[in-house]
């Protein structure tokens, strides 16, 4: 009877049972409006809705992830299910009236049980996310919804270019034939590192991008930007991934370009003082004053195109300035990669690059990879190979066969392999090679995110236009001034992100929330965190598992961030309400004449300060979300102090580099496209100069292969008197050479 049961349950289908849980869910979470007009239609009979759902999560969520998905959902149609979940006596929650099932939504999200919150927001998330960003259309139609209407939400623009960014992959078919093919360079990754070193080595060898995400059409036009279409297509685990516990959600880049694909165009430098505490961890590479990562950052920017000039803020980006400048706290304008700021449709770039608006790099530096020759592989890389402690292959398979290891194939390379799969698959693919060092997996960073959102009288379509085009930089020192404090920027909000980041306190509340989108201004407070947690696999180690809990000092900084977002957004003219992401947390009205500041409403001010302090980051009961991920493989000058060293080797391994955001020391304080691109700029130009070196013969250039090798072994951190003894070796004989050519 068991085995039955778990089969049943294992099917990856919806039956009658799951659709009623959800339909009666989602009508809960977003009812009908009783007037009849715009927004009366359920959202149960939506067309496409259930379909939708469905289509998301057998695509993105494991067997066992579906399985607790259905689970809930049977029980929610059960009275003891729903007791249970409820905390007290009810009928099951699919016979309840509107109103009913309203109150057991609301006792879940505020329930002092953590298992009941995350089954609250995960729903939430799912459902309203879904509803609210789905395309009801054909493939072959302009994307529409229709919810969208009752928002002003127009859905994704219609212009296009006629950039293309089809390249040649390398099909299944590749690994199922018994060839020799090998390779120089094996780059697993195409993101913000990968697309940055391929561009060099391709020039000095043969080049393979094995890259597990979807690939650019060749046409860029074909790419529809429909929020939840871009969503499924190019986020990892189509945007539905989250900390284990349920209370962060974590965007992170999964297609040809990796994050600098879908991310807001924003291009930071790596800060000073960011510079200046990794060049005091022994890593005097990241100097201030360094040449070679400074000219590594300027040749990335240059690259990019990015600038600061003729930048044209959004409505929302509009809003930070007024509010910082009313508060005379430090903003900036923040560098864009982003050709016309100006275009309502540089909204959408987070959804694919439909414009070629962006200069990401799945049409700048992959492009130049193709044109010389480079090759690309859409796939999983498995493991790599080693042979006495350096790698000479990675077994690679297609993405549908990696529970098949007959069908996996192994590709030799002759020189170097390069792990730049991100911070959330790089210590996965270390972890599945065996290696065990203790920095693989931890030290994990997110920059955990939360915000302050207000509507105003008038629309501002925040969504439109390039999104992040300032930076407020008051409080970036922290409350502890180390360093370790927020940057407050706006983000790029649409329909389903917003749904599934708003704060859920009833369906009418969160209803007119969304329906006021077109009006609403967000400010995010994007926290430099100090803690870390970790990266772990499951599903035979190929999908990533997140602990992640924020230090109580990143708490601390966040809760200012908030205060400090409100006043921001308390100083703006038009503003009539405000709110953060808790659960409980009251709202701001604003008094109708801002001139005159009265008694009673510094009384509300502090008692929104107050409410903010109480309420705390709790999990799952303040909105968090992260777009950043690093750290998880950190450089450090020994074994102890990282996983790879500051050529971003790994330290248990020859000729198996990482290079990518993984190897950030600490977080990066900013936005860390342009971060990571500088540091593979300068790890790949050493990789190039070290292969002409090798080429020319010229012997001390070629040392530099085993300098490192100092750290005896490269595990334990001590002087091997082996290694000692052969780089004098190496230096008396290079030296010797070069006075014989002095003699020539």
């Amino acid at each position: 009877m068991v085995i039955i049961v778990v089969r049943y349950l294992k099917s990856m289908a919806f039956n009658k049972t799951h659709v009623l849980s959800i339909k009666t869910l989602a009508d809960a979470l977003y009812p009908p409006s009783p007037d009849g007009g715009s927004g009366s239609t359920p959202l149960s009979e939506q067309p496409m809705f259930v379909e939708r759902i469905e289509e998301g999560v057998t695509t993105h969520l494991d067997y066992r992830e579906f399985l607790e998905l259905k689970a809930l959902l049977i029980l929610l149609n059960t009275a003891a299910g729903t007791s249970l979940l409820y905390g007290g006596p009810s009928s099951a929650f699919t016979s309840l009236d509107l109103a009913s099932r309203g109150q057991v939504l609301a006792c879940l999200s505020r329930s002092s049980i953590g298992l009941r919150r995350k089954a609250f927001n995960g729903l939430k998330r799912l459902l309203m996310g879904t509803a609210l960003s789905y395309n009801a259309k054909g493939e072959n139609e302009a994307p529409h919804n229709p919810v969208w209407s009752s928002l002003k939400y127009p859905g994704p623009p219609v212009e296009a270019s006629n950039v293309t960014a089809g390249y040649d992959f390398l099909g299944k078919s590749y690994v199922d034939v018994n060839n020799d093919d090998e390779f120089d360079y094996i780059i697993i990754g195409s993101g913000c590192g990968g697309s940055v070193v391929a561009r060099q080595l391709c020039k000095v060898g043969k080049c393979l991008i094995i890259e597990k995400g979807t690939p650019l059409p060749s046409d860029l036009k074909d790419v529809s930007q429909c929020e939840s279409e871009g969503m499924s297509k190019f986020y990892e685990k189509g945007s539905l991934l989250t900390t284990s516990d349920g209370s962060l959600m974590i965007l992170a880049g999964s297609a040809l370009g990796g994050g600098s694909t879908v991310n807001w165009g924003c291009c930071l430098d790596t800060p000073k003082y960011v510079r200046e505490e990794w060049n005091g961890m022994g890593l005097s590479q990241f100097h201030p004053d360094g040449e070679e990562f400074n000219g590594a950052m300027a040749e990335v920017k240059k690259y990019m195109g990015v600038t600061d000039t003729g930048i044209v803020h959004n409505g929302m980006n509009k809003k930070l300035i007024e509010g910082c400048d009313k508060n005379k706290f430090e903003w900036k304008v923040a560098p864009q990669n982003i050709k016309d700021t100006s275009l309502k449709s540089a909204g959408w770039t987070c959804f694919g690059p439909r414009q070629g608006n962006k200069q990401g790099g799945g049409i700048t530096w992959l492009r130049e990879y193709s044109d010389n020759g480079g090759k690309f592989f859409e796939g999983l890389a498995v493991k790599v190979v080693t042979k006495s402690g350096k790698a000479t292959g990675v077994v690679v398979c297609a993405n549908s066969d990696k529970d098949s290891p007959s069908k996996w194939k192994t590709l030799n390379v002759r020189r170097k392999v390069i792990c730049s799969a991100g911070s959330l698959h790089s210590p996965l693919f270390l972890q599945r090679s065996g290696f065990r060092n203790k920095n693989i997996g931890s030290n994990l960073r997110l920059h955990p995110v939360s915000a302050v959102m207000a509507t105003c009288k008038e629309e501002v379509f925040g969504y439109e236009g390039a999104p992040m085009t300032t930076v407020c930089t008051e409080f970036q020192n922290g409350v502890n001034d180390d360093g370790y404090g927020p940057k407050l920027e706006c983000p790029s909000v649409h329909t389903g992100v917003m749904a599934a980041a708003l704060p859920w306190k009833n369906g009418s509340q969160f209803k007119e929330a969304l329906e006021s989108s077109s009006k609403m201004v967000a400010v995010i407070v994007l926290q430099r965190d100090i803690g870390g947690g970790t990266v772990t696999g499951k599903n035979k180690g190929f999908d990533p598992v997140v602990d992640y809990v924020p230090d109580t000092r990143d708490e601390e900084n966040i809760k200012e961030g908030l205060k400090r977002a409100f006043d921001i957004l308390r100083a703006c003219d038009t503003v009539e309400k405000i709110w953060t992401c808790h659960v409980d947390q009251p709202q701001y009205d604003a008094p109708s004449a801002k001139a005159e500041v009265s008694a009673a409403d510094l009384v509300n001010v502090e008692a929104f300060y107050k409410a903010i302090d109480e309420n705390g980051v709790g999990v799952n009961s303040l909105g968090l979300f992260c777009a950043h991920q690093m750290g998880s493989c950190r450089m450090g000058q020994n074994p102890n102090a990282g996983a790879v060293d500051e050529d971003g080797e790994l330290w248990e391994c020859e000729n198996l580099h990482v290079i990518d955001a993984s190897v950030f020391p600490t977080a990066s304080g900013a936005n860390p496209m342009i971060t990571t691109m500088s540091i593979a700029q300068m790890l790949g130009s050493r990789l190039v100069e070290m292969q002409k070196a090798t080429e020319r013969g010229a012997a001390l250039l070629e040392m530099r292969r085993v300098r490192r090798k100092k750290f005896g072994g490269k595990r334990n951190g001590k002087l091997n008197p082996l290694w000692i003894g052969a780089f004098i070796v190496g230096a008396v004989g290079a030296v010797s050479a070069y006075v014989g050519l002095l003699k020539m």
